[in-house]
């Protein structure tokens, strides 16, 4: 349960919100687009109230390897599923830190 150095943490920070945004642009959506932004503003408020933990950022980019495996793959019902596991557990990590 190790703290991550803030200049990595800051860096994976901005890196994960232009992965999800680049995934919300290439949806076709510029409503979509347009949503994800001001969430993302909202959740990185709340992820900044919370310990960035090592353990943490590296469940989160093993999602992520799963979900771009899904996606490169075709296989559209299988990213679907990893995207909600990822914003799940996201909402989960929050709920656990400020309930």
């Amino acid at each position: 349960l190790d703290s991550a150095p803030l200049e990595p943490v800051a860096a994976y920070r901005r890196e994960d919100t232009l992965l999800h945004l680049g995934l919300a642009e290439r949806t076709g959506s510029a409503s979509l687009a347009a949503s994800y932004t001001s969430v993302r503003a909202a959740v990185n408020e709340l992820l900044d109230r919370i310990p960035l933990l090592v353990r943490g950022l590296e469940h989160s980019q093993a999602q992520h390897t799963a979900l771009a495996r899904a996606i490169l793959a075709g296989d559209a019902d299988g990213a679907r599923e990893r995207m909600r596991e990822h914003c799940a557990g996201t909402a989960a990590l929050l709920r656990g830190f400020l309930s």
